[in-house]
């Protein structure tokens, strides 16, 4: 009698757990691969009369293209940045002859805040040089600038775009569900350099359609099938390089292998396997998500999956990555929350041809906005190996050691 009351005690608890397990992926699976059509885009487009706007951003940008791929059937958003006259500051300072001021601080950390607060992503000076002058943070209350100060501001961007031949063409990609035009930094700084970018919207993403997101499961063999169409359509000047950030990073090194004339990678924080990296970033940017086990994220993973259409599990660098010819420079922070230091290094070791720079006080949000260490190991990398250049450039360094914030500032006069 004991044993069986024993037993019936359990029933309750193991319902209770079944339930558990059942709601949560129920509830979680259609979160994780859910559409992301919002970020910089989104943020621009509430603008208020007199602020930023997208036509502004346009302004750095000389062509929108649209690409179909499939299946499932996706339009990936594009936008290309050629190469040009920018002139760039890293800090809050401002120029005494800087007539305008374009900043971008924190751009993917804080993307997500910005879609209600623009300011978050986007100043103008006065904003900028109040902040800067009083040792604060920036304001977010850009002040409202007349229409021929914007028309000015534009007209000035436009003019600083170079006419000659890029040096090579690096096609970005953004982390998770923050669009393209995070990646607007990187753009300018190529471009400075005399890269041409081409900015992605991966499926389910910014302006680009498609049903879910699959961390680089299916994102992998839209960048396959959308490497050649750019090559069609002249967008791919010189030789080939890639860009990517985190989600859009292990989206670089699951294409990699399959794209011909592939001269350079550089990966920011890529994960070697998206099923361990999903729950870990859901516990850093959600406080709910730690009361979700481990258990449950993998049933989750599972049913979101099987509605994608695609297993998640196949989003996995570290299978793939054995197989890149180009060469791979992996930048790695230390305190990173969603990918670990001994990942990153499995992920290089696996690599046949790859540097590994460690920043030991960065995180993963941290490192995706650090252009100020970042950009010119970078640009080493691309004038050593996509350049077409007659000496090659020494390996990258790491950059000097971190100061607080790292926003970049561009420059424009008219």
């Amino acid at each position: 009698m004991d044993i069986d009351r024993a037993r019936l005690s359990r029933i309750p608890a193991l319902a209770g757990a079944a339930l558990l397990l059942t709601g949560c992926a129920t509830v979680i699976a259609p979160r994780i691969i859910a559409p992301q059509p919002g970020g910089l885009q989104r943020a621009l487009s509430k603008s208020r009369a007199g602020t930023l706007s997208l036509e502004d951003i346009d302004a750095y940008i000389s062509a929108h293209r649209r690409f179909d791929v499939g299946p499932p059937p996706a339009t990936l958003s594009v936008a290309v940045v050629p190469p040009g006259r920018y002139r760039m500051m890293f800090g809050n300072r401002q120029p005494a002859d800087c007539m305008a001021l374009y900043l971008i601080g924190a751009a993917q950390a804080r993307l997500q805040e910005a879609i209600d607060r623009v300011c978050r992503a986007e100043h103008h000076i006065t904003a900028a040089k109040h902040g800067a002058a009083a040792g604060r943070p920036l304001s977010c209350t850009p002040p409202p600038l007349s229409p021929a100060t914007l028309q000015s501001y534009r007209t000035s961007i436009a003019a600083l775009r170079g006419e000659h031949r890029p040096r090579g063409t690096v096609i970005l990609l953004p982390g998770y569900g923050i669009g393209k035009l995070s990646m607007l930094p990187w753009a300018l700084l190529l471009g400075r350099a005399g890269y041409q970018s081409i900015l992605v919207d991966m499926r389910a993403e910014g302006q680009s359609t498609g049903r879910s997101i699959t961390y680089g499961a299916l994102e992998s063999t839209d960048l396959v099938q959308l490497v050649p169409a750019l090559r069609r359509a002249g967008l791919i000047r010189g030789r080939l390089g890639l860009l990517g950030d985190s989600m859009g990073a292990a989206t670089a090194l699951l294409a990699a292998p399959h794209i011909p004339d592939l001269h350079a990678v550089v990966a920011i924080s890529p994960y070697p396997r998206a099923t361990t990296a999903i729950p870990r970033y859901a516990r850093l940017a959600y406080w709910y998500a730690h009361l979700v086990p481990s258990w449950s994220w993998k049933a989750a993973q599972r049913k979101a999956g099987r509605i994608a259409g695609v297993s998640l599990a196949e989003a996995a660098p570290i299978e793939t990555v054995s197989e890149i010819h180009a060469p791979v420079l992996y930048v790695q922070g230390g305190r990173d929350r969603v990918i670990s230091s001994q990942e990153a290094h499995r992920l290089a070791a696996r690599t046949p041809d790859s540097d590994l720079l460690m920043y030991p006080t960065l995180g993963h949000l941290q490192l995706s906005e650090d252009y100020a260490q970042l950009a010119q190991p970078v640009i080493d990398w691309y004038n050593r190996h996509l350049a077409q250049v007659s000496r090659q450039a020494p390996p990258p360094k790491t950059g000097p050691p971190p100061r607080g914030s790292f926003p970049l500032t561009v420059c424009v006069h008219y």
